[in-house]
Protein backbone atom coordinates (compact mmCIF):
# COMPACT_ATOMS: atom_id res chain seq x y z
CA UNK A 1 0.00 0.00 0.00
CA UNK A 2 2.86 2.78 0.87
CA UNK A 3 4.46 1.61 -1.99
CA UNK A 4 0.95 2.31 -4.34
CA UNK A 5 1.04 5.67 -2.59
CA UNK A 6 4.21 6.34 -3.24
CA UNK A 7 4.01 5.57 -6.96
CA UNK A 8 1.46 8.52 -7.14
CA UNK A 9 3.54 11.06 -5.26
CA UNK A 10 6.23 10.36 -8.02
CA UNK A 11 4.02 10.52 -11.20
CA UNK A 12 2.16 13.86 -9.26
CA UNK A 13 5.83 15.18 -8.74
CA UNK A 14 7.45 14.33 -12.04
CA UNK A 15 4.52 14.44 -14.61
CA UNK A 16 5.10 12.56 -18.44
CA UNK A 17 6.54 15.36 -20.42
CA UNK A 18 4.41 15.75 -23.47
CA UNK A 19 6.48 14.67 -26.95
CA UNK A 20 5.64 17.57 -28.85
CA UNK A 21 7.32 17.23 -32.94
CA UNK A 22 10.19 19.38 -33.20
CA UNK A 23 9.61 22.03 -36.10
CA UNK A 24 11.86 20.97 -39.45
CA UNK A 25 14.85 22.77 -39.79
CA UNK A 26 14.16 23.04 -43.75
CA UNK A 27 11.42 25.08 -43.57
CA UNK A 28 13.91 28.33 -42.10
CA UNK A 29 15.88 28.58 -45.40
CA UNK A 30 17.72 31.87 -45.40
CA UNK A 31 14.52 33.49 -48.14
CA UNK A 32 12.15 33.21 -45.60
CA UNK A 33 14.21 34.42 -42.45
CA UNK A 34 15.03 37.36 -44.52
CA UNK A 35 11.47 38.28 -45.20
CA UNK A 36 9.95 37.44 -41.61
CA UNK A 37 12.33 39.88 -39.85
CA UNK A 38 11.96 43.14 -41.32
CA UNK A 39 11.55 45.43 -44.32
CA UNK A 40 14.64 45.49 -47.63
CA UNK A 41 16.50 48.63 -47.79
CA UNK A 42 14.77 49.23 -51.57
CA UNK A 43 11.05 49.20 -49.81
CA UNK A 44 12.52 51.53 -47.37
CA UNK A 45 13.69 53.98 -50.10
CA UNK A 46 10.20 53.75 -52.17
CA UNK A 47 8.49 54.68 -48.75
CA UNK A 48 10.92 57.69 -48.17
CA UNK A 49 10.34 59.06 -51.79
CA UNK A 50 6.65 58.79 -51.38
CA UNK A 51 6.97 60.69 -48.29
CA UNK A 52 8.90 63.19 -49.33
CA UNK A 53 7.15 63.70 -53.07
CA UNK A 54 3.60 64.52 -51.38
CA UNK A 55 5.40 66.38 -48.43
CA UNK A 56 6.95 68.69 -51.42
CA UNK A 57 3.38 68.92 -53.14
CA UNK A 58 1.03 69.73 -50.19
CA UNK A 59 2.23 73.18 -48.80
CA UNK A 60 0.77 75.23 -52.44
CA UNK A 61 -2.56 73.02 -51.58
CA UNK A 62 -2.81 74.56 -47.84
CA UNK A 63 -0.98 78.24 -49.02
CA UNK A 64 -2.47 80.97 -50.65
CA UNK A 65 1.07 82.40 -51.02
CA UNK A 66 1.05 85.08 -48.75
CA UNK A 67 1.78 84.59 -44.86
CA UNK A 68 0.26 85.99 -42.06
CA UNK A 69 3.08 88.38 -41.69
CA UNK A 70 3.18 89.83 -45.06
CA UNK A 71 -0.79 90.17 -44.87
CA UNK A 72 -0.82 92.12 -41.76
CA UNK A 73 2.16 93.98 -43.02
CA UNK A 74 0.36 95.14 -46.23
CA UNK A 75 -2.57 96.07 -44.20
CA UNK A 76 -0.33 98.65 -42.10
CA UNK A 77 1.31 99.66 -44.42
CA UNK A 78 -1.69 101.31 -46.36
CA UNK A 79 -2.69 102.59 -42.80
CA UNK A 80 0.57 104.27 -42.58
CA UNK A 81 0.31 105.92 -46.43
CA UNK A 82 -3.27 106.82 -44.94
CA UNK A 83 -2.48 108.56 -41.63
CA UNK A 84 0.81 110.23 -43.59
CA UNK A 85 -1.48 111.73 -45.94
CA UNK A 86 -3.46 113.16 -42.97
CA UNK A 87 -1.00 114.76 -41.31
CA UNK A 88 0.55 116.14 -44.01
CA UNK A 89 -3.16 117.48 -45.39
CA UNK A 90 -3.20 119.31 -41.87
CA UNK A 91 0.29 120.50 -41.60
CA UNK A 92 0.25 122.19 -45.53
CA UNK A 93 -3.46 123.23 -44.69
CA UNK A 94 -4.08 121.71 -48.54
CA UNK A 95 -6.31 118.58 -49.19
CA UNK A 96 -4.39 115.60 -49.56
CA UNK A 97 -5.29 112.19 -51.84
CA UNK A 98 -4.27 108.87 -51.53
CA UNK A 99 -4.51 106.82 -55.03
CA UNK A 100 -5.76 103.60 -55.09
CA UNK A 101 -5.00 101.18 -58.37
CA UNK A 102 -6.30 98.14 -57.51
CA UNK A 103 -5.59 96.82 -61.07
CA UNK A 104 -1.79 97.45 -60.27
CA UNK A 105 -1.99 96.78 -57.08
CA UNK A 106 -0.38 99.97 -55.61
CA UNK A 107 -1.37 102.73 -53.11
CA UNK A 108 0.39 106.30 -53.84
CA UNK A 109 0.44 109.71 -52.37
CA UNK A 110 0.86 111.97 -55.53
CA UNK A 111 0.88 115.26 -53.50
CA UNK A 112 3.34 114.44 -50.54
CA UNK A 113 6.80 115.87 -50.15
CA UNK A 114 8.26 112.68 -51.13
CA UNK A 115 6.14 110.49 -53.59
CA UNK A 116 5.54 107.06 -51.70
CA UNK A 117 4.03 104.36 -53.48
CA UNK A 118 2.99 100.89 -51.74
CA UNK A 119 2.75 97.55 -53.60
CA UNK A 120 -0.07 95.11 -52.39
CA UNK A 121 1.63 91.56 -52.31
CA UNK A 122 -0.23 89.20 -55.10
CA UNK A 123 -2.81 86.83 -53.76
CA UNK A 124 -4.35 89.44 -51.28
CA UNK A 125 -7.94 90.34 -52.61
CA UNK A 126 -8.31 94.76 -52.11
CA UNK A 127 -11.46 96.12 -52.19
CA UNK A 128 -12.11 100.17 -51.77
CA UNK A 129 -15.23 101.73 -50.52
CA UNK A 130 -15.45 105.63 -51.07
CA UNK A 131 -17.44 108.64 -52.35
CA UNK A 132 -18.47 108.61 -55.69
CA UNK A 133 -17.06 111.60 -55.95
CA UNK A 134 -13.37 110.19 -55.57
CA UNK A 135 -14.15 106.77 -57.99
CA UNK A 136 -12.39 106.90 -61.28
CA UNK A 137 -13.56 103.94 -62.94
CA UNK A 138 -13.51 100.35 -61.44
CA UNK A 139 -10.13 99.99 -60.76
CA UNK A 140 -8.72 103.52 -59.43
CA UNK A 141 -10.35 105.51 -56.77
CA UNK A 142 -8.86 107.99 -53.67
CA UNK A 143 -9.55 109.08 -50.56
CA UNK A 144 -8.94 112.30 -49.55
CA UNK A 145 -8.11 114.39 -46.37
CA UNK A 146 -9.22 118.38 -45.26
CA UNK A 147 -7.03 120.52 -43.44
CA UNK A 148 -9.14 120.47 -40.86
CA UNK A 149 -8.39 116.91 -40.19
CA UNK A 150 -11.35 115.29 -42.03
CA UNK A 151 -11.61 112.86 -44.89
CA UNK A 152 -14.31 111.37 -47.45
CA UNK A 153 -14.25 108.26 -45.32
CA UNK A 154 -14.15 104.57 -46.66
CA UNK A 155 -12.52 101.16 -46.46
CA UNK A 156 -10.04 99.41 -47.64
CA UNK A 157 -10.72 95.42 -47.50
CA UNK A 158 -7.33 93.78 -47.67
CA UNK A 159 -8.75 89.91 -48.25
CA UNK A 160 -7.07 86.22 -48.04
CA UNK A 161 -9.09 83.52 -48.44
CA UNK A 162 -11.14 83.62 -44.72
CA UNK A 163 -9.02 86.27 -43.18
CA UNK A 164 -9.82 90.00 -43.74
CA UNK A 165 -7.86 93.33 -42.23
CA UNK A 166 -10.61 96.32 -42.58
CA UNK A 167 -8.75 99.50 -42.78
CA UNK A 168 -11.55 102.25 -41.86
CA UNK A 169 -11.40 105.92 -42.76
CA UNK A 170 -13.62 107.98 -40.54
CA UNK A 171 -15.52 110.93 -42.58
CA UNK A 172 -15.66 113.38 -39.51
CA UNK A 173 -12.07 113.17 -37.65
CA UNK A 174 -9.70 111.21 -40.69
CA UNK A 175 -8.65 108.67 -38.19
CA UNK A 176 -7.54 105.38 -39.86
CA UNK A 177 -7.97 102.56 -37.88
CA UNK A 178 -6.99 98.57 -38.76
CA UNK A 179 -9.79 95.85 -37.72
CA UNK A 180 -9.25 92.15 -38.36
CA UNK A 181 -12.36 90.02 -38.97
Amino acid sequence: MLSNYLSRVRRVIRPQTARVPLARVSSFTKSNVRRAFGFTMIEMIAVILVIAVVAALSPPLFSSGVSASQHRAAAREVAGMLRLARTEAVAKRMDMGVDFDLEARTVQIPNAANKRIAKIPEGIEINLTTTAAETKNETQASVRFYPDGGATGGRVTLKVRDRSYLVDIDWLTGRVSIDEA
